[in-house]
Protein backbone atom coordinates (compact mmCIF):
# COMPACT_ATOMS: atom_id res chain seq x y z
CA UNK A 1 0.00 0.00 0.00
CA UNK A 2 2.75 2.48 1.00
CA UNK A 3 4.81 1.70 -2.54
CA UNK A 4 1.25 2.52 -4.33
CA UNK A 5 1.08 5.50 -2.63
CA UNK A 6 4.42 6.74 -3.07
CA UNK A 7 3.58 6.02 -6.99
CA UNK A 8 0.78 8.41 -7.01
CA UNK A 9 2.87 11.06 -5.07
CA UNK A 10 5.98 9.96 -7.65
CA UNK A 11 4.03 10.61 -10.87
CA UNK A 12 1.98 13.87 -9.24
CA UNK A 13 -1.33 11.87 -10.28
CA UNK A 14 -2.34 12.54 -6.32
CA UNK A 15 -2.41 16.38 -7.03
CA UNK A 16 -4.53 15.84 -10.92
CA UNK A 17 -6.86 14.12 -8.95
CA UNK A 18 -7.41 16.74 -6.57
CA UNK A 19 -7.62 19.48 -9.79
CA UNK A 20 -10.34 17.32 -11.42
CA UNK A 21 -12.58 16.51 -8.28
CA UNK A 22 -14.97 19.81 -8.67
CA UNK A 23 -15.78 18.76 -12.47
CA UNK A 24 -16.91 15.12 -10.93
CA UNK A 25 -19.44 16.28 -8.06
CA UNK A 26 -22.08 16.97 -10.65
CA UNK A 27 -22.25 13.98 -12.07
CA UNK A 28 -22.10 12.13 -9.39
CA UNK A 29 -25.06 13.83 -8.32
CA UNK A 30 -26.93 13.38 -11.55
CA UNK A 31 -25.81 9.54 -11.38
CA UNK A 32 -27.41 9.44 -7.63
CA UNK A 33 -30.61 11.07 -9.28
CA UNK A 34 -30.55 9.07 -11.96
CA UNK A 35 -30.67 6.00 -10.19
CA UNK A 36 -33.62 7.09 -8.42
CA UNK A 37 -35.97 7.25 -11.46
CA UNK A 38 -39.10 8.27 -9.44
CA UNK A 39 -37.46 11.17 -7.59
CA UNK A 40 -35.99 11.98 -11.64
CA UNK A 41 -39.81 12.30 -12.60
CA UNK A 42 -40.83 14.04 -9.67
CA UNK A 43 -39.55 16.88 -10.00
CA UNK A 44 -39.58 16.65 -13.86
CA UNK A 45 -43.35 17.19 -13.84
CA UNK A 46 -43.27 19.96 -11.15
CA UNK A 47 -40.89 21.86 -13.27
CA UNK A 48 -43.19 21.27 -16.32
CA UNK A 49 -46.17 21.91 -14.22
CA UNK A 50 -44.76 25.50 -13.65
CA UNK A 51 -43.85 26.12 -16.35
CA UNK A 52 -46.37 28.80 -19.26
CA UNK A 53 -46.03 26.03 -22.04
CA UNK A 54 -48.57 23.72 -19.02
CA UNK A 55 -51.30 26.39 -19.29
CA UNK A 56 -51.21 26.26 -23.14
CA UNK A 57 -51.15 22.78 -23.48
CA UNK A 58 -54.17 22.51 -20.84
CA UNK A 59 -56.09 24.44 -22.95
CA UNK A 60 -54.93 23.19 -26.51
CA UNK A 61 -55.48 19.53 -25.30
CA UNK A 62 -59.06 20.65 -23.93
CA UNK A 63 -60.29 22.20 -27.07
CA UNK A 64 -58.76 19.35 -29.36
CA UNK A 65 -61.29 16.84 -27.19
CA UNK A 66 -64.34 19.07 -27.48
CA UNK A 67 -63.64 19.23 -31.39
CA UNK A 68 -62.98 15.32 -31.20
CA UNK A 69 -66.76 15.13 -29.63
CA UNK A 70 -68.77 16.97 -31.71
CA UNK A 71 -67.05 15.14 -35.16
CA UNK A 72 -68.14 12.11 -32.90
CA UNK A 73 -71.81 13.20 -33.19
CA UNK A 74 -71.86 14.45 -36.73
CA UNK A 75 -70.32 11.03 -38.01
CA UNK A 76 -72.58 9.31 -35.68
CA UNK A 77 -75.81 11.52 -37.63
CA UNK A 78 -74.48 11.18 -40.78
CA UNK A 79 -73.99 7.52 -40.54
CA UNK A 80 -77.82 7.16 -38.81
CA UNK A 81 -79.34 8.92 -42.08
CA UNK A 82 -76.94 7.37 -44.30
CA UNK A 83 -78.23 3.78 -42.71
CA UNK A 84 -81.88 5.05 -42.95
CA UNK A 85 -81.51 6.02 -46.22
CA UNK A 86 -79.70 2.50 -47.35
CA UNK A 87 -82.51 0.82 -45.97
CA UNK A 88 -84.78 2.20 -47.94
CA UNK A 89 -82.37 2.09 -51.07
CA UNK A 90 -81.98 -1.54 -50.57
CA UNK A 91 -86.01 -1.87 -49.93
CA UNK A 92 -86.51 -0.58 -53.13
CA UNK A 93 -83.33 -2.85 -54.59
CA UNK A 94 -82.58 0.46 -56.25
CA UNK A 95 -85.45 1.13 -58.40
CA UNK A 96 -87.49 4.07 -59.69
CA UNK A 97 -91.21 2.96 -59.07
CA UNK A 98 -94.17 4.63 -60.64
CA UNK A 99 -97.43 5.08 -59.32
CA UNK A 100 -100.71 6.46 -60.80
CA UNK A 101 -103.36 8.53 -58.42
CA UNK A 102 -106.86 8.80 -59.70
CA UNK A 103 -109.59 11.25 -58.24
CA UNK A 104 -112.89 12.33 -59.13
CA UNK A 105 -112.49 15.60 -59.34
CA UNK A 106 -110.39 18.39 -58.62
CA UNK A 107 -110.92 20.37 -55.27
CA UNK A 108 -109.22 21.46 -52.24
CA UNK A 109 -110.43 18.64 -50.31
CA UNK A 110 -108.32 16.06 -52.69
CA UNK A 111 -105.67 18.18 -52.68
CA UNK A 112 -105.62 17.06 -48.94
CA UNK A 113 -105.56 13.52 -50.21
CA UNK A 114 -103.05 14.01 -52.43
CA UNK A 115 -100.56 15.87 -50.29
CA UNK A 116 -100.95 13.08 -47.63
CA UNK A 117 -100.54 10.16 -49.64
CA UNK A 118 -97.53 11.91 -51.12
CA UNK A 119 -96.43 12.29 -47.72
CA UNK A 120 -97.24 8.52 -46.68
CA UNK A 121 -94.89 7.80 -49.69
CA UNK A 122 -91.99 9.90 -48.64
CA UNK A 123 -91.90 8.79 -45.03
CA UNK A 124 -91.37 4.78 -46.51
CA UNK A 125 -88.71 5.99 -48.41
CA UNK A 126 -89.99 6.76 -51.45
CA UNK A 127 -90.09 10.51 -52.99
CA UNK A 128 -91.44 11.84 -55.89
CA UNK A 129 -88.72 13.04 -58.44
CA UNK A 130 -86.15 10.65 -56.94
CA UNK A 131 -87.02 7.02 -56.96
CA UNK A 132 -90.69 7.53 -57.79
CA UNK A 133 -92.77 8.89 -60.22
CA UNK A 134 -96.09 9.89 -60.22
CA UNK A 135 -98.94 10.34 -62.38
CA UNK A 136 -102.24 11.88 -62.17
CA UNK A 137 -105.92 11.67 -63.54
CA UNK A 138 -109.27 13.22 -62.39
CA UNK A 139 -112.90 12.34 -63.90
CA UNK A 140 -113.33 16.11 -63.82
CA UNK A 141 -116.49 15.20 -61.28
CA UNK A 142 -117.91 12.79 -63.87
CA UNK A 143 -118.54 8.92 -62.87
CA UNK A 144 -118.57 7.98 -66.66
CA UNK A 145 -115.11 8.85 -66.97
CA UNK A 146 -113.35 6.35 -63.90
CA UNK A 147 -113.34 3.42 -65.42
CA UNK A 148 -112.04 3.91 -68.58
CA UNK A 149 -108.83 6.14 -66.73
CA UNK A 150 -108.73 3.43 -64.37
CA UNK A 151 -108.52 0.24 -67.78
CA UNK A 152 -106.03 2.69 -68.81
CA UNK A 153 -103.44 2.62 -66.30
CA UNK A 154 -104.12 -1.47 -65.49
CA UNK A 155 -102.47 -2.05 -68.69
CA UNK A 156 -99.84 1.01 -68.42
CA UNK A 157 -96.54 0.24 -66.84
CA UNK A 158 -97.77 1.44 -63.38
CA UNK A 159 -96.82 -0.66 -60.13
CA UNK A 160 -99.46 0.64 -58.42
CA UNK A 161 -102.93 2.62 -58.13
CA UNK A 162 -103.99 4.55 -55.22
CA UNK A 163 -107.29 5.82 -55.33
CA UNK A 164 -109.08 8.94 -53.84
CA UNK A 165 -112.89 8.81 -53.28
CA UNK A 166 -115.86 6.20 -53.06
CA UNK A 167 -116.69 6.66 -56.94
CA UNK A 168 -112.76 5.58 -57.73
CA UNK A 169 -112.95 2.86 -55.28
CA UNK A 170 -115.72 1.19 -56.37
CA UNK A 171 -114.61 1.72 -60.19
CA UNK A 172 -111.32 0.23 -59.13
CA UNK A 173 -113.02 -3.41 -57.66
CA UNK A 174 -115.03 -3.80 -60.34
CA UNK A 175 -112.23 -2.59 -63.55
CA UNK A 176 -109.37 -3.71 -62.96
CA UNK A 177 -107.43 -6.73 -63.42
CA UNK A 178 -103.80 -6.57 -62.91
CA UNK A 179 -102.65 -3.72 -60.80
CA UNK A 180 -102.77 -3.55 -56.70
CA UNK A 181 -104.97 -0.54 -55.48
CA UNK A 182 -104.71 1.18 -52.15
CA UNK A 183 -107.71 3.76 -51.32
CA UNK A 184 -108.07 6.53 -49.16
CA UNK A 185 -110.72 9.36 -48.64
CA UNK A 186 -113.38 6.78 -48.56
CA UNK A 187 -116.13 6.76 -45.81
CA UNK A 188 -116.96 3.24 -46.13
CA UNK A 189 -114.60 0.33 -48.38
CA UNK A 190 -116.97 -2.29 -48.04
CA UNK A 191 -119.98 -0.67 -49.39
CA UNK A 192 -117.99 0.62 -51.96
CA UNK A 193 -117.17 -3.27 -53.13
CA UNK A 194 -113.92 -3.30 -51.74
CA UNK A 195 -114.71 -7.00 -49.53
CA UNK A 196 -116.85 -8.03 -46.81
CA UNK A 197 -114.85 -6.34 -43.98
CA UNK A 198 -110.98 -5.20 -42.78
CA UNK A 199 -109.76 -8.64 -42.80
CA UNK A 200 -111.85 -10.31 -45.90
CA UNK A 201 -111.46 -8.11 -48.71
CA UNK A 202 -110.15 -8.39 -52.37
CA UNK A 203 -106.94 -9.77 -52.69
CA UNK A 204 -105.37 -6.61 -55.05
CA UNK A 205 -106.76 -3.73 -52.50
CA UNK A 206 -105.64 -2.56 -49.06
CA UNK A 207 -106.41 1.16 -47.91
CA UNK A 208 -107.56 3.08 -45.00
CA UNK A 209 -111.26 4.42 -44.65
CA UNK A 210 -113.07 7.40 -42.78
CA UNK A 211 -116.52 7.28 -41.64
CA UNK A 212 -118.12 10.91 -40.97
CA UNK A 213 -119.32 11.33 -37.27
CA UNK A 214 -122.85 11.26 -38.19
CA UNK A 215 -124.10 11.07 -34.03
CA UNK A 216 -121.20 13.54 -33.46
CA UNK A 217 -122.95 16.17 -35.83
CA UNK A 218 -126.35 15.83 -34.38
CA UNK A 219 -124.59 17.11 -31.12
CA UNK A 220 -123.33 19.83 -32.59
CA UNK A 221 -126.33 20.59 -34.56
CA UNK A 222 -128.24 20.63 -31.36
CA UNK A 223 -125.43 23.06 -29.22
CA UNK A 224 -125.70 25.29 -32.42
CA UNK A 225 -129.45 25.18 -32.97
CA UNK A 226 -130.73 24.83 -29.38
CA UNK A 227 -134.21 23.51 -29.86
CA UNK A 228 -133.84 21.34 -33.24
CA UNK A 229 -136.43 19.95 -34.48
CA UNK A 230 -135.60 19.50 -38.36
CA UNK A 231 -132.79 19.15 -40.48
CA UNK A 232 -132.53 19.12 -44.30
CA UNK A 233 -130.64 16.70 -46.35
CA UNK A 234 -129.44 15.42 -49.67
CA UNK A 235 -127.94 12.27 -51.20
CA UNK A 236 -126.56 10.92 -54.64
CA UNK A 237 -128.36 7.01 -54.43
CA UNK A 238 -125.15 6.55 -57.33
CA UNK A 239 -122.49 7.19 -54.36
CA UNK A 240 -121.91 3.93 -52.24
CA UNK A 241 -120.96 6.30 -49.15
CA UNK A 242 -123.03 9.24 -49.59
CA UNK A 243 -126.03 6.17 -49.16
CA UNK A 244 -124.31 4.41 -46.43
CA UNK A 245 -124.17 8.16 -44.42
CA UNK A 246 -128.00 8.47 -44.74
CA UNK A 247 -128.71 5.22 -43.57
CA UNK A 248 -126.74 5.71 -40.74
CA UNK A 249 -128.51 9.42 -40.24
CA UNK A 250 -131.70 7.91 -40.41
CA UNK A 251 -131.59 5.57 -37.38
CA UNK A 252 -129.47 8.18 -35.28
CA UNK A 253 -131.95 11.07 -36.11
CA UNK A 254 -135.26 8.66 -35.07
CA UNK A 255 -133.71 7.67 -32.20
CA UNK A 256 -133.02 11.54 -30.80
CA UNK A 257 -136.76 12.12 -31.94
CA UNK A 258 -135.32 14.95 -34.97
CA UNK A 259 -137.40 14.83 -38.48
CA UNK A 260 -134.51 14.19 -41.13
CA UNK A 261 -135.91 15.71 -44.73
CA UNK A 262 -133.68 13.73 -47.16
CA UNK A 263 -133.85 14.80 -50.62
CA UNK A 264 -132.04 12.71 -53.81
CA UNK A 265 -129.71 14.37 -56.36
CA UNK A 266 -127.95 13.08 -59.52
CA UNK A 267 -125.52 16.01 -59.66
CA UNK A 268 -123.88 18.82 -58.21
CA UNK A 269 -126.11 21.07 -60.38
CA UNK A 270 -129.22 20.18 -58.53
CA UNK A 271 -127.97 21.06 -55.10
CA UNK A 272 -129.57 24.71 -54.92
CA UNK A 273 -132.61 23.05 -56.41
CA UNK A 274 -132.87 20.58 -53.04
CA UNK A 275 -131.96 23.31 -50.90
CA UNK A 276 -134.69 25.32 -52.15
CA UNK A 277 -137.20 22.64 -51.50
CA UNK A 278 -135.80 22.15 -48.46
CA UNK A 279 -136.35 25.10 -47.69
CA UNK A 280 -140.21 24.73 -47.66
CA UNK A 281 -140.40 21.76 -45.23
CA UNK A 282 -140.10 23.57 -42.60
CA UNK A 283 -136.29 22.80 -41.61
CA UNK A 284 -133.91 24.50 -39.37
CA UNK A 285 -130.62 23.41 -40.17
CA UNK A 286 -129.61 22.70 -44.09
CA UNK A 287 -126.74 19.59 -43.72
CA UNK A 288 -124.64 18.91 -46.46
CA UNK A 289 -122.53 15.60 -46.30
CA UNK A 290 -119.18 15.21 -47.74
CA UNK A 291 -119.85 13.19 -50.88
CA UNK A 292 -118.73 14.10 -54.30
CA UNK A 293 -121.94 15.48 -55.19
CA UNK A 294 -122.15 17.86 -51.99
CA UNK A 295 -118.44 19.10 -53.03
CA UNK A 296 -118.86 20.23 -56.24
CA UNK A 297 -121.97 21.78 -55.39
CA UNK A 298 -121.07 23.56 -52.39
CA UNK A 299 -121.71 26.98 -54.02
CA UNK A 300 -125.58 26.36 -54.64
CA UNK A 301 -126.13 25.11 -50.73
CA UNK A 302 -124.50 28.08 -49.84
CA UNK A 303 -126.65 30.63 -52.12
CA UNK A 304 -129.42 28.08 -51.10
CA UNK A 305 -128.87 28.28 -47.23
CA UNK A 306 -128.52 32.17 -47.40
CA UNK A 307 -131.40 33.00 -49.54
CA UNK A 308 -133.47 30.60 -46.80
CA UNK A 309 -131.49 32.65 -43.92
CA UNK A 310 -130.75 29.24 -42.61
CA UNK A 311 -127.55 27.87 -41.52
CA UNK A 312 -125.58 25.68 -43.36
CA UNK A 313 -123.75 23.06 -41.64
CA UNK A 314 -121.38 20.69 -43.42
CA UNK A 315 -119.27 17.42 -43.24
CA UNK A 316 -116.62 19.94 -45.48
CA UNK A 317 -114.34 21.80 -43.14
CA UNK A 318 -112.26 22.65 -46.51
CA UNK A 319 -115.03 24.13 -47.89
CA UNK A 320 -116.32 26.37 -44.93
CA UNK A 321 -114.43 29.08 -46.49
CA UNK A 322 -116.94 29.29 -49.42
CA UNK A 323 -119.71 29.29 -47.18
CA UNK A 324 -121.77 28.22 -44.48
CA UNK A 325 -122.06 28.33 -40.68
CA UNK A 326 -120.06 25.56 -39.71
CA UNK A 327 -118.32 21.95 -40.17
CA UNK A 328 -118.01 19.19 -38.39
CA UNK A 329 -115.73 16.07 -40.43
CA UNK A 330 -113.38 14.29 -40.92
CA UNK A 331 -109.90 15.03 -41.60
CA UNK A 332 -108.48 13.35 -44.35
CA UNK A 333 -105.07 14.28 -44.57
CA UNK A 334 -104.57 12.11 -41.34
CA UNK A 335 -106.46 9.06 -43.46
CA UNK A 336 -104.24 9.52 -46.45
CA UNK A 337 -100.90 9.55 -44.83
CA UNK A 338 -101.35 6.10 -43.21
CA UNK A 339 -102.47 5.08 -46.87
CA UNK A 340 -99.38 6.42 -48.55
CA UNK A 341 -97.22 4.60 -45.75
CA UNK A 342 -99.45 1.59 -47.02
CA UNK A 343 -98.88 2.41 -51.17
CA UNK A 344 -95.06 2.65 -49.69
CA UNK A 345 -95.46 -1.08 -48.10
CA UNK A 346 -97.05 -2.35 -51.29
CA UNK A 347 -94.17 -0.78 -53.68
CA UNK A 348 -91.58 -2.29 -51.69
CA UNK A 349 -93.39 -5.34 -51.72
CA UNK A 350 -96.07 -6.36 -49.09
CA UNK A 351 -99.06 -8.18 -50.27
CA UNK A 352 -102.43 -6.13 -49.98
CA UNK A 353 -104.27 -9.65 -49.36
CA UNK A 354 -101.69 -9.40 -46.15
CA UNK A 355 -102.67 -5.71 -45.07
CA UNK A 356 -106.25 -5.35 -43.30
CA UNK A 357 -108.08 -2.35 -44.40
CA UNK A 358 -107.77 0.24 -41.60
CA UNK A 359 -110.25 3.16 -40.16
CA UNK A 360 -108.78 6.32 -39.17
CA UNK A 361 -111.34 9.11 -38.75
CA UNK A 362 -109.70 12.09 -36.83
CA UNK A 363 -112.15 14.72 -36.57
CA UNK A 364 -112.33 18.62 -36.94
CA UNK A 365 -114.64 21.18 -36.45
CA UNK A 366 -114.75 25.05 -37.05
CA UNK A 367 -117.53 27.72 -36.90
CA UNK A 368 -117.77 30.64 -38.94
CA UNK A 369 -117.88 33.70 -36.31
CA UNK A 370 -119.57 35.96 -39.65
CA UNK A 371 -121.91 33.66 -40.51
CA UNK A 372 -123.01 33.41 -36.99
CA UNK A 373 -123.76 37.30 -36.30
CA UNK A 374 -125.56 37.30 -39.80
CA UNK A 375 -128.39 34.28 -38.65
CA UNK A 376 -127.86 35.91 -35.08
CA UNK A 377 -126.38 32.75 -33.48
CA UNK A 378 -125.00 32.22 -30.65
CA UNK A 379 -121.65 30.20 -30.46
CA UNK A 380 -121.24 28.34 -27.27
CA UNK A 381 -118.42 29.27 -25.22
CA UNK A 382 -117.38 25.20 -25.32
CA UNK A 383 -116.57 25.90 -28.90
CA UNK A 384 -114.63 28.93 -28.66
CA UNK A 385 -110.99 27.50 -29.88
CA UNK A 386 -112.92 26.45 -33.22
CA UNK A 387 -114.10 29.58 -34.28
CA UNK A 388 -112.81 31.50 -37.55
CA UNK A 389 -113.87 34.86 -38.92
Amino acid sequence: MQGGGSSLHKWGLKDRVSELAPYFRPLRRMIGIMSRPQELATKVMRAFAESPIWSVLKRLTMGLALIALLSSILLISDLAHRGATSAANAGAGGRKFKAAIVYYAHSVSNEFCVNGLLDGLKASGLEQGKNLEIVRADAQGEMINIPAILQNYDSSDVDLIMTISTPCLAGACNNLKHKKVVFTCVSDPIAAGAGKSRFDHSPFVTGVGSFPPVSHMLDFMQKLVPGLRAVGTMYNPAEANSVKEQAVAREVFQKRGIRLEQIAVSGSNEVLQAVQILAGRDIQVVWLPADNTGIQGYEGAVKGAKDARLPLITDICSALSRGGLACLGVGMQYSSLLAGKMAGRVLLGENPKDMPIEEVAVEEMSISRGNAAELGISIPAEFGRSVRP
